[in-house]
């Protein structure tokens, strides 16, 4: 028999079916109600069609290919809703997820329970905008559908969009019903092309299989091992269980856990983590048999029928089973698409699961990282998720009803975090300080380790961060975190930043970057390419960053965070200040100081109106203007602002209190180069020449030549305040390019062949550049190194704690500076490895390097044993 079950899916075409897509598809193109709308004075109303058809006879399928045919010739997307429940309410939210409703439009709902017709029209008015076709796949036969159908009906009244409904029998009585197709079984002839078979051959089958095209695509998988052999069953039951009897012990496994989950739809991910031995072989197998289907990519489906036949056997979970096959799945949440555990996790609460709270929080915390509202709130249908609520509510800009949810919550212990980081978001730096200083770690790791070296940053405090930063790392890996990680690397690439390395951020930028696309989360993807972008004028190259940055604010606007398209706004506009742009500039000042006030960030404003100071376009600066950004950095606890402000007021009004003030405060946050720059003002305003010439040879050990002043007057550079840089290696030249001979490397030696379940040994040493200052001491003289090693894939790492190390030069790293690790892989492929060099004394981290090496399989390893 050529071909396997679903050719004739795969091929575009159903058979016995080309005649019915061809007329209702011309019905919904060429019909006369589009042309009526236009003409007359009516209410304009959805063209709506209703395909109903016996269980089996694959309605659905069709519905779908007059959906795939009327959206190509409309050019309009097709958006697919299965049956979820008889609450329209509940529908309606599916659809806001599917046209993508903006969260800002049903942020209303969570202030206030709003009535259907609300929801109707935030989904309308998001139709209006993008016209669809929506598929309300297996409506409740008769009167039960009604409901259903006219809350998504109103959805898209008014719109250009279509309804195609499908049912088990005509709802026609719904008012204004405009058209209804019967989708009948196939006749012989078409039962005959599906088997493969002669019609002669095929008639036993055709009567067995009732013309039903699901139970005839079970008919002809059994028929793909050979010629039927013994007799013909005479009813779908017959046949149904010749299938099973025929199936391998892991297919009527998985056949059974499909059955007792009861999903319309299972994602690829969560059917290959059901507890079955051979998942992989399990599902091809049903597929090839016919009782699976692939009705889109990435998904399988158990036809409704055969999922009641099923049912009358004996299946392998019973009810008490259930929550395991619902614990495999909900497993996999990172990587499945979120939907479907949404519509579990909501099930299981409702039929009182003592383990759905468990299940709950993951998949809530997945919904904020993707600012996932619609979803969000049908999840809240069935359980409290006030405190995710509010996350999202403040990663989309709604700060008073973030504050307003947080309050509500009776449970301080709950809400402290979330406190900490909405009072950070917010710019109130004193009061994130104060909150995280309430949430002491309780163990040995801390679970806002992160948090805390972000407010660090935002205050210009540089000291301390690497370490929590490396803790949250740690934390996040434990606790399988991916977000975590993200958001880690992010903040460690923000760091880099922050002291003035570009090149190093990058690297941390983009695994930032990567962790965030794998798990959906444009807001972090957004967050990542504006960092990428401020690298770009950091390392001295404006003409990319500008556009860089452009596209950065257009990420941050798509993914529904006007906090980071404020941040991405304020560095465009900075990078077209560098860039010569002046009135560009303050425009996108403007801007971005709009959205920071949308959102309540005092840290972002108090920065936009700094620079506003500096750019006025008069060539004079607003003293009172930079006398309120001073007190506006005081008032939220930004050292780091406060000293550059005070210093740009000290230096215009020629006062050195202000200067020394200033000064102090930069010792305070152990900013060396911001104290040179007062030392450098100080001087200018004394007229003190050897003063002001010993300032700049200071400067110089920090800034690229670009940087420093080569004026007489106390001017000093914008760019000067982007950063805290640190001290470079040999006191000249730049940080952002250093040159080869001041660096240190790190050298990764493998020793050994990598393969699956095998172990192979790898060295790590540090090797100094020849002008790095570890080139000229002896050994008892540099500094101890501790390196740590990651496995970024399915693979054992042995020591799992960190090993000692010393810089040594080239021959000397390879004898015995560095330290092995071996490794043990799991699974054949490449596999990522990070190595981590910290100072051991301080426990800075100093780099961090990823590689790749190939797991070869066992046969694949080359012999080292002599032939014959």
């Amino acid at each position: 028999m050529a071909g396997v079950l679903g050719d004739e899916l795969d091929a575009g075409r159903l058979v016995g079916r080309d005649s019915l897509i061809t007329q209702v598809s011309a019905e919904a193109l060429t019909g006369p109600l589009p042309y009526f709308r236009r003409h007359v004075s009516v209410p304009r109303r959805p063209w709506l069609i209703e395909l109903h058809g016996r269980a089996g006879s694959g309605t659905s399928a069709v519905a779908r290919k007059v959906a795939e045919v009327i959206g190509g010739e409309r050019g309009q997307p097709v958006h697919q809703l299965p049956y979820t429940g008889d609450d329209p309410r509940s529908l309606l939210l599916l659809l806001a997820a599917r046209v993508g409703v903006p969260p800002k439009d049903l942020m209303e709902t969570v202030w206030e329970q709003r009535d259907i017709s609300w929801l109707s029209g935030v989904c309308q008015e998001a139709l209006a905008r993008r016209p669809a076709v929506v598929v309300v796949d297996g409506l409740p036969p008769g009167a039960g559908g009604l409901p259903l159908l006219r809350a998504v009906d109103d959805a898209l009244a008014t719109t250009e969009s279509l309804i195609l409904a499908t049912s088990r029998a005509d709802a026609s009585s719904y008012p204004g019903h405009p058209s209804v197709w019967e989708v009948p079984p196939l006749p012989p002839h078409h039962s005959a092309d599906l088997l493969g078979l002669p019609d002669t051959v095929a008639e036993p089958l055709h009567r067995a299989c009732r013309g039903l095209p699901v139970l005839l695509r079970v008919a002809r998988g059994l028929l793909h091992d050979g010629r039927w052999e013994g007799p013909v069953p005479g009813t779908p039951e017959e046949l149904f269980r010749q299938v099973q009897n025929s199936l391998a012990a892991d297919a009527k496994a998985m056949l059974s856990a499909f059955t007792v989950l009861d999903l319309a739809e299972l994602p690829d991910a969560m059917a290959r983590a059901l507890p079955v031995p051979d998942a992989n072989g399990a599902l091809q197998e049903l597929l090839m048999r016919g009782v699976l289907h692939h009705p889109r990519p990435g998904y399988w489906r158990l036809p409704s029928v055969l999922a009641e036949l099923a049912r009358r056997g004996r299946p392998l979970w019973r009810a008490a089973s259930l929550r395991r096959l619902e614990r495999a799945v909900l497993r996999e949440i990172p990587s499945a698409p979120l939907e479907p555990s949404v519509l579990l996790a909501e099930r299981m609460v409702i039929s009182g699961a003592s383990q759905a709270r468990g299940h709950i929080d993951p998949i809530a915390r997945a919904l904020v990282r993707r600012n996932d509202l619609a979803r969000l709130l049908l999840l809240a249908q069935a359980t409290d998720v006030a405190l995710p609520l509010a996350a999202l509510a403040r990663q989309t800009g709604h700060v008073d009803l973030a504050h307003h949810i947080v309050d509500s919550i009776d449970e301080p212990a709950v809400t402290r975090s979330e406190s900490a980081v909405l009072a950070r978001e917010t710019g109130q730096l004193g009061r994130a300080d104060w909150s995280l200083f309430t949430l002491e770690p309780e163990g040995p790791r801390d679970e806002n380790a992160r948090l805390r070296a972000a407010v660090s940053l935002d205050q210009g405090r540089v000291r301390g961060a690497a370490g929590l930063i490396r803790s949250a790392v740690e934390h996040h890996q434990i606790t399988g975190d991916e977000s975590g990680e993200a958001w880690a690397a992010y903040e460690y690439g923000r760091l880099r930043l922050v002291v003035g390395d570009p090149r190093g951020a990058e690297v941390h930028l983009r695994t930032a970057r990567r962790l965030f696309g794998l798990g959906g989360e444009l807001r972090g993807v957004a967050w990542a390419d504006t960092g990428l972008a401020w690298a770009l004028l950091l390392g001295g190259d404006p003409s990319r960053a500008v556009p860089a940055l452009q596209r950065a604010v257009t990420g941050h606007r798509r993914a529904h965070d006007p906090r980071g398209e404020g941040w991405a706004l304020l560095r465009y506009a900075l990078a077209l200040a560098e860039e010569g742009s002046a009135d560009s500039a303050d425009h996108s000042l403007n801007r971005a100081l709009d959205r920071f006030e949308d959102v309540d960030d005092a840290l972002g404003a108090a920065w936009t109106r700094h620079h506003l100071a500096l750019q006025d376009s008069s060539g004079e600066v607003s003293m009172p203007a930079l006398w309120d950004v001073a007190h506006d950095f005081q008032a939220i606890g930004c050292t780091g602002g406060l000293a550059w402000t005070r210093l740009e007021i000290g230096r215009r009004t020629a006062q050195p209190s202000l200067v020394a003030q200033a000064r102090g405060l930069f010792v305070g946050t152990e900013n060396e180069a911001g104290e040179h720059w007062a030392d450098f003002t100080a001087a200018v305003i004394e007229r003190d020449g050897a003063a002001r010439v010993r300032a700049l040879k200071e400067l110089s050990r920090f800034h690229p030549p670009a940087l420093i002043p080569r004026t007489p007057t106390a001017h000093i550079p914008r760019a000067a305040r982007y950063t805290v840089p640190e001290r470079l290696p040999d006191g000249s030249g730049s940080v952002e390019n250093p040159r080869p001979e001041d660096r240190c490397r790190v050298l990764l030696t493998l020793l050994d062949e990598v393969y699956e379940g095998g172990t192979a040994r790898i060295t790590v040493g540090v090797e100094p550049g020849t002008a790095h200052p570890w080139a000229f001491v002896g050994p008892e003289d540099t500094p101890l190194l501790s390196v740590s090693a990651t496995p970024l894939g399915d693979a054992e790492l042995r020591p799992e704690h960190a090993v000692t190390v010393w810089p040594s030069l080239a021959g000397a790293a390879r004898e015995g500076g560095g330290s092995e690790f071996r490794i043990t892989p799991h699974r054949a492929g490449p596999l990522g490895l990070r190595f981590t060099v910290e100072d051991r004394r301080s426990g800075v981290v100093l780099q961090q390097v990823e590689t790749e090496v190939q797991v070869l399989t066992p046969a694949l390893v080359p012999s080292t044993r002599g032939e014959g």
